[in-house]
């Protein structure tokens, strides 16, 4: 795996297709790496609704766009990618989500959720989550990725790897621009920090979108009082591919 700036990415393990076999490995490095490394548990303890909501599309769906890290013989990591978003929130809104909310539902109304967390999220969510989603135009950003990596394999250059072989794969598709989420911070987050370093090193470069949104959830269901957003983003895949390049020669990720 060779990315187009003319750099081999040097990493310890393996960086593989995904398999079936490896489902389970990557549900439950999504469930651990939840909410900021926190794991799903701290504010929905249903682990089998969390995986299904974070992976189930990419992995029984569109399984030729996903890759493991593997190192010893053990899956570590992840890589989600997507170059068909309408597509994906078609298959999400009529065939994943749906069916969730009806177990969420009857597993909350028999008594199977035991923490008060859970019951703030699934309330959380009902009333707010979309209102507190930002916009993000899907034709003209139509890819996004979805990446997590056990703090194991942080600092090993797997990220930005899998990042930078993706982008390589949209550009072969004719695929010029793609987009994030992220919840973060209001202020003085690595997003704002990194994003600001990266616009000094190259001025020329800019996300050509950003949409946020406030968002209380950690708040209802935690009690935090920072204030949170949530952001989108949408940048050519050209001018991501430098910024990824600059989090791999600078932040080794």
């Amino acid at each position: 795996m060779t990315d187009r700036s003319g750099r081999k990415p040097k990493v310890p393990g393996t960086i593989r297709l995904y398999s079936p076999h490896d489902r389970e490995a990557v549900r439950e490095i999504c469930c651990r790496t939840a909410f900021r490394n926190a794991g799903c548990e701290k504010m929905f303890e249903d682990r089998e609704l969390h995986a299904d909501y974070w992976t189930r599309y990419y992995t029984d769906f569109t399984p030729e766009q996903t890759w493991v890290v593997e190192e010893e013989g053990r899956v570590i990591g992840y890589f989600f990618g997507c170059t068909n978003t309408r597509a994906y929130t078609r298959a999400m809104a009529l065939r994943i989500v749906p069916p969730m909310v009806v177990r969420a539902l009857w597993r909350l109304a028999t008594g199977r959720y035991k923490k008060p967390e859970t019951r703030a999220y699934l309330w959380h969510m009902l009333r707010h989550g979309a209102s507190e989603a930002p916009e993000v135009d899907f034709t003209r950003y139509p890819a996004h990725f979805h990446c997590n990596v056990l703090r194991q394999g942080i600092g090993k250059g797997y990220y930005t790897s899998l990042v930078l072989a993706f982008l390589d794969r949209l550009e072969t598709q004719g695929i010029e621009r793609l987009h994030g989420f992220l919840t973060e911070e209001a202020e003085g987050s690595a997003w704002h920090k990194v994003g600001r370093a990266f616009m000094e090193a190259h001025p020329q470069i800019r996300f050509e979108t950003v949409s946020e949104k406030p968002t209380r959830l950690f708040q209802a269901v935690l009690g935090l009082q920072t204030p949170m957003v949530n952001r989108g983003w949408g940048m050519r895949v050209a001018d991501y591919r430098r910024y990824v390049q600059f989090l791999r020669d600078g932040y080794r990720l």
